[in-house]
């Protein structure tokens, strides 16, 4: 199934970070368990596949997020596999943006740009069965749309995270920000009120 993205009418006026991050974190301890022990998972295989898995592990933990919010279905570990039935479209993507952001990120702020205007490109792939192109047209859309900058300062907010976690910080990090970047997409879209009834 497949959708534009949200209409000027559902659409926020400017993005609330710190509403994204104070979902996100409900969210996170909420389904802490399977959360953490799915990306346990993910990383696993995504090491051992040396990448090949890690784009359809990773749209399996988004897929975990969406369903409780979109569906109110609580979260199964095994719902991490979900995202080996598209595992050709979610490896091409993982391989895409992974190629295009490093690439830009030779100059940093080419990097932090792109990361920024496709941060929903996984999550409209999962929620709503896109394309790769399509989803980082909508992504791009959806984050000029609600405000560039407010997402900028979320994905640095995502950098600075993801760099200071290491160790058994960085198990709880990874599940923490697609958590986090799923309760920022439902806020841009403008259906925060799904996301508070999650």
């Amino acid at each position: 199934m497949s959708a534009i993205a949200a209409t000027p009418s559902q659409a926020r006026s400017g993005l609330d970070i710190s509403l994204a991050l104070k979902h996100g974190a409900r969210l996170f301890f909420k389904d802490l368990g399977p959360l953490i022990i799915a990306a346990l998972i993910a990383g696993v295989l995504s090491i051992v596949t040396l990448g090949i898995l890690a784009g359809p592990m990773f749209a399996g933990l988004y897929g975990m997020v969406i369903g409780r919010v979109r569906d109110g279905r609580q979260p199964k570990v095994d719902d991490v596999f979900a995202g080996l039935e598209r595992v050709w479209s979610y490896l091409g993507a993982a391989l895409v943006l992974g190629l295009l952001i490093g690439l830009a990120s030779i100059t940093v702020v080419g990097g932090f740009a792109l990361a920024t205007i496709w941060l929903y490109v996984f999550p409209l792939m999962v929620d709503r069965g896109m394309g790769l192109g399509e989803a980082m047209k909508a992504s791009k859309d959806l984050v000029m749309k609600v405000g560039f900058w407010e997402h900028l300062a979320l994905v640095v907010v995502f950098f600075v995270i993801a760099s200071v976690a290491n160790g058994a910080l960085a198990i709880l990090a990874v599940p923490f920000i697609i958590v986090a970047v799923t309760a920022a997409y439902y806020l841009a879209d403008g259906k925060e009120e799904a996301l508070a009834r999650a």
